[in-house]
């Protein structure tokens, strides 16, 4: 830009001598990486959380879980196990290898309690002490790693539950059970999408 200097009353002024029109104001989206989940939304999903491991810890032991229970235990147990898959977990590979054994022996315990009671061997959802135990670590590692997900990446965490109910929903309509025992590569793909059917 080219510039003049006059002197005017022993000062100097400057004038830029550019013609050209100045170009109209055009707001650019700015893309945001930060959180933006309200602290009111994250505890109220951490609660939810918090009262599956209620479950874990007491109910089911009491043998009084209803199927509301059931129900929401099953759908944090099926979303711990899509967090396991989804995450990269650098240097901790071999122990999350071991964790998931653990986690598939849970739900094998988990899914035979459904089946007694479904087939009305068992008057309420009645475990035996291994099956019980084994849920109760499970289950309460699960919640532990939920919860602190939720604090760190809110909306990836929803995503990865929002799926994993798809997931479930497709096995359940093809005639398959509730309980995911091992995440196929296909589980990708679903967590890509955009949108996600509206969970039940």
């Amino acid at each position: 830009m080219k510039l003049d200097f006059l002197w005017k009353d022993h000062e100097f002024y400057v004038m830029a001598k550019n013609k050209k029109p100045r170009k109209s104001y055009k707001a650019r989206p700015i893309h945001s990486t930060g959180c933006f989940f309200r602290r009111a939304d994250i505890d109220e999903v951490k609660d939810i959380i918090n009262k599956a491991g209620l479950i874990f810890e007491i109910v089911l032991k009491t043998g009084r879980a209803t199927e509301l229970h059931m129900n929401l235990a099953e759908d944090v147990l099926n979303w711990g196990g899509m967090l396991l898959f989804d995450r990269r977990w650098k240097g901790q590979e071999a122990t999350v290898d071991e964790f998931q054994r653990e986690h598939w022996k849970a739900l094998h315990a988990f899914g035979a309690i459904v089946k007694r009671k479904n087939a009305g061997k068992t008057q309420g959802y009645v475990g035996t002490a291994e099956e019980l135990e084994i849920i109760s670590y499970v289950g309460g590692e699960v919640v532990r790693l939920l919860k602190e997900a939720m604090e760190l990446a809110p909306f990836r965490t929803l995503k990865e539950f929002l799926a994993v109910r798809q997931i479930v929903g497709e096995r359940v309509n093809q005639g398959g059970t509730k309980l995911i025992q091992g995440i196929e590569a296909s589980a990708r793909s679903v967590l890509n999408q955009r949108r996600f059917s509206r969970p039940e």
